[in-house]
């Protein structure tokens, strides 16, 4: 199938301004993602006195809005394939922005709960729907960096949110943060989430969507603003040609696209089992367990969202050149090393000192790691016809692992002690390192359609 009369005449002239304003809304719904799904780290000490909660009602507390991200990821594929990349991310931030009033008047537990799954509902379905878009959108040369700004923005996010508990924290004493502060601590997400929908409105379609649609002039003139003719002319024939080769089915990921279904969903799930959302929803409590005090508690959280922001840049500059599977490697076994030192720090009672170094080392491996990676592959492996539906599979198994990390962290460390807990996620991180070494191939420097036809060809080559 050939894309004819393409033409400059008659389309917008090649630009980098396209790019980078999709750039900056997937890097917002990456800052949403990121603040709103960790603010809860420094609300929780509080929510827990407030409404006299056990263990297992702190893990619901700190959990909730992880319930809501399943059920975001469960619907954001099919939103997104049905109405778009640019109308799907608008209702994420509708979401965010509802959650952020909502917990100025949650009066009790029920109702806080309630703000928090409308909050999980953005976060899951913008954890599909923002890598994907610009996925979609960046040429291929830069996709990894243009992906990995999505993460960029998670990390910035959750510094924001650490920063924004520290100085809301220090504005009152113990009873006024039980019963105001954590509430201001979430309204803060308003501002950004108001800031993200106005993003929205200049920002393209993603021509693969708009292709898919049958909407082709649009589509190639969205090409052309971002690769210029020639590129856009190449970019368009691979597109109907792979489009061609899809049935849309979501039946396909469980046929064709079984394998990369699969990998997506271990791949999603393994980026969880290192302990990373616990790590960073009960950050202050884990510092304050090693014996630090409060308030330092939450500087030191400070500090390892400033290694996460660090090394998250690196990745940004080194994804495209060393590759996604080598970046897992390395960071996931960082990440194996330093979880089993926090866990012997904890056993022997050594210094907070240790914990926080430990902590920092974890964060950094998993930033320039699994961090970035994860989020590159699961929105490269799928067609372009099932790729909302296929990353909304995968990431509902991260957000379901992450909420059972949430769940059960108060509990784990009510019956294993700090170091038990701390162990069990360094064996997930070594797991990690197995598992990604045996089964995941690499996807640096392959564009999409090249992609999906690996898949194609692999399956044929296994029939014959």
């Amino acid at each position: 199938m050939e894309v004819n009369n393409l033409s400059v005449s008659s389309s917008p002239s090649h630009s980098r301004a396209p790019l980078v304003v999709a750039a900056i809304v997937s890097t917002l719904g990456g800052f949403l993602f990121g603040y709103d799904n960790i603010v809860i780290s420094g609300a929780i000490g509080y929510l827990s006195q407030l409404f006299h909660l056990d263990a297992a009602g702190v893990g619901w507390a700190a959990g909730c809005a992880l319930i809501g991200c399943i059920a975001g990821c469960a619907a954001a594929g099919t939103v997104a394939d049905y109405l778009g990349k640019k109308k799907g991310l608008a209702l994420c931030a509708l979401c965010f922005a509802l959650s952020s009033v909502g917990m100025l008047f949650a009066s009790d537990l029920h109702q806080f709960v309630l703000w928090r799954l409308i909050g999980g509902l953005g976060i899951g379905a913008a954890s599909v729907i923002a890598p994907n878009y610009i996925a979609e959108i960046a040429p291929t040369r830069v996709r990894g960096r243009c992906v990995t700004l999505y993460q960029l923005g998670i990390v910035v996010g959750i510094l924001a949110a650490v920063f924004v508990n520290m100085l809301i924290q220090r504005m009152g004493d113990e009873a006024w943060n039980i019963s105001s502060g954590w509430r201001w601590m979430f309204f803060a997400g308003v501002v950004p989430a108001l800031l993200f929908g106005l993003m929205i409105l200049p920002a393209v379609e993603s021509p693969r969507w708009l292709m898919k649609m049958g909407r082709r002039d649009q589509a190639i003139e969205v090409l052309i603003k971002i690769n210029g003719t020639d590129v856009a002319r190449q970019e368009a024939a691979e597109i109907e040609n792979s489009l061609a080769t899809e049935e849309g089915h979501i039946s396909e990921l469980f046929t064709t696209f079984r394998r990369p279904l699969l990998l997506g969903i271990m791949l999603a799930g393994l980026q969880q089992i290192s302990g990373i959302t616990p790590l960073f929803s009960f950050l202050p409590e884990i510092f304050r367990a090693a014996g630090t005090a409060t308030s330092d508690a939450f500087f030191q959280s400070v500090l390892v969202s400033l290694v996460n922001l660090s090394f998250t840049l690196f990745a940004l500059w080194l994804v495209d050149r060393a590759g996604r599977k080598t970046l897992i490697l390395a960071g996931t076994t960082v990440q194996f090393v330093s979880f089993a030192l926090v866990g012997w720090f904890y056993h022997i009672h050594g210094s907070g000192l240790a914990v926080l170094i430990f902590v920092m080392s974890f964060v950094a491996g998993h930033a320039f790691g699994n961090g970035v990676a994860c989020w590159v592959i699961i929105s490269e492996i799928y067609p372009t016809k099932v790729r909302g539906r296929g990353m909304s599979i995968a990431v509902t198994a991260l957000w379901l692992v992450g909420y059972l990390g949430n769940q059960l962290f108060p509990i784990m460390q009510k019956h294993l002690g700090s170091d038990g807990t701390f162990w069990c996620f360094s064996a997930g991180a070594l797991l990690t390192v197995v598992l990604v070494a045996w089964l995941i191939p690499e996807t640096k420097g392959r564009s999409l359609e090249e992609i999906t036809r690996f898949w194609t060809e692999e399956k044929s080559v296994k029939a014959e």
